[in-house]
């Protein structure tokens, strides 16, 4: 007979294999719901054609990314029941062999809402509907006709998320529509666009910025009962709150008695204050920035990496916050690719990932057991936190300032017809 301490046990092991197979029943479930969901997306891709001259700042930019925050996590019967997600979209830069053109990829519900905010805004641009540029592209294999080079970018894990990158409010570019020449502005996006279009034949260099509406995924610490406690799920614009306050504590002094005394804050303290202020009163992204460079084997070139890995760093600043890259298709030392299979990996997933706009998201794999066991949003990647005033610094249609021959414009100026005309 069964004593009672081992009937005791049997019957948790039998409620904690209940529970198991349940939760993966559930999370299976939900992969497979969220794959359909995924997969039944129409997704368009539109391409945003500059005109001759952009008189306008990037700010016309921030308006339009303004009508793409929404699309947002719904509420759990859309969650957990149907395996509805957030929606995302995609924010493209591509130079096809020095050509450089610019794309926006969503759901086609999204498009007459985008077109009327850009038209809005940029009167005399063209949007029209394209085929997807990577397709031309085979997939990678270590045997085939193409070679590339890719990386990602997050901000600087050692700053605070909060702190922002250098954008065109720092540059100057808000004040200097209307007020100074062309040649006299300076467009932090300048020196980007001017090393994608200086590729040549065979070579292709892309720029991805993937985003979705910021979600509250954030941790603060506060005081209770004397303790100091972390808070979790909270919003970026939180996380801003308490990144100035430490600025302001660190300029306090304490006496030998305890005493603080309240500190002057210096210049650059400040103007970074002013500055996480002034991001935070906007609208959020969680971004994923993802860049690739893909050639023939024939035209593949050291010296345009060299050029591909420098294009972002005048948005770099010491004060705030800068880029680091990551993900790279390459290896530190010979020893972590003995059997010469992890660079190849690298490489297809990361030219696999451009085409899918995969971030978010990272799908299901049989072969990788922890993710049966995985909730299907806590898979993919969360991304980092940028503005709307970051973003339209990093995808703006440039003005005249950025004299690239290769950027593709319309070459004659919309205009109305006369009002006076007779019918």
């Amino acid at each position: 007979m069964q004593t009672g301490t081992s009937l005791l046990f049997n019957l948790v092991l039998l409620i904690g294999g209940i529970w198991v197979l349940v939760m993966l029943a559930w999370n299976l479930r939900l992969h497979y719901l969220n794959a359909l969901y995924l997969k039944a997306i129409p997704w368009v891709v539109l391409e945003i054609v500059p005109p001759r001259d952009v008189f306008k700042s990037p700010e016309a930019m921030e308006l339009v990314l303004n009508s793409l925050h929404g699309g947002g996590f719904g509420n759990w019967y859309e969650r957990y029941w149907k395996g509805e997600l957030a929606q995302y979209y995609s924010l493209e830069i591509a130079s096809i062999e020095g050509r450089v053109r610019f794309f926006v990829r969503f759901h086609k519900k999204f498009r007459k809402v985008f077109e009327a905010q850009f038209y809005a805004q940029y009167p005399q641009a063209q949007v029209m509907e394209a085929e997807d540029y990577t397709k031309g592209v085979p997939e990678y294999t270590k045997g085939g006709s193409i070679n590339l080079f890719g990386y990602t970018l997050s901000l600087n894990s050692k700053k605070d998320e909060s702190y922002p990158i250098k954008t065109y409010v720092d540059y100057g570019l808000d004040r200097a529509i209307g007020s100074l020449d062309e040649e006299q502005r300076i467009d932090p996006l300048t020196p980007l666009l001017e090393t994608m279009g200086s590729i040549g034949i065979g070579e292709q260099i892309w720029v991805q910025y993937i985003i979705r509406q910021d979600v509250k995924r954030h941790s603060i610490k506060k005081k209770k009962d004397g303790k100091e406690i972390e808070e979790q799920g909270k919003s970026w614009k939180e996380k801003s709150r308490e990144a100035i306050a430490k600025i302001k504590e660190s300029a306090n002094t304490k006496d030998d008695d305890g005493k603080v005394t309240q500190g002057r804050l210096t210049k650059g303290e400040q103007q970074l204050i002013d500055a996480i202020e002034r991001h935070r009163n906007k609208q959020g992204f969680d971004t994923g920035i993802r860049c690739v460079y893909v050639a023939d084997k024939e035209h593949f070139s050291g010296d345009t990496i060299t050029a591909f890995t420098s294009m972002f760093r005048q948005f770099n600043s010491e004060d705030m916050n800068n880029f680091a890259m990551e993900g790279l298709t390459k290896i530190d030392v010979p020893w972590n690719d003995l059997r010469g299979v992890v660079v190849d990996k690298k490489k297809e997933g990361m030219l696999k990932a451009y085409k899918g706009r995969a971030f978010f998201y990272k799908g299901f794999d049989f072969s990788d057991i922890s993710r049966w066991f995985s909730h299907p949003e806590k898979l993919g990647a969360n991304g980092t936190l940028f503005s709307t005033e970051e973003l339209a610094t990093l995808f703006h249609l440039p003005g005249r300032v950025a004299e690239t021959p290769t950027v593709t414009r319309i070459e004659a100026t919309k205009g109305e017809p006369p009002a006076n005309l007779p019918i």
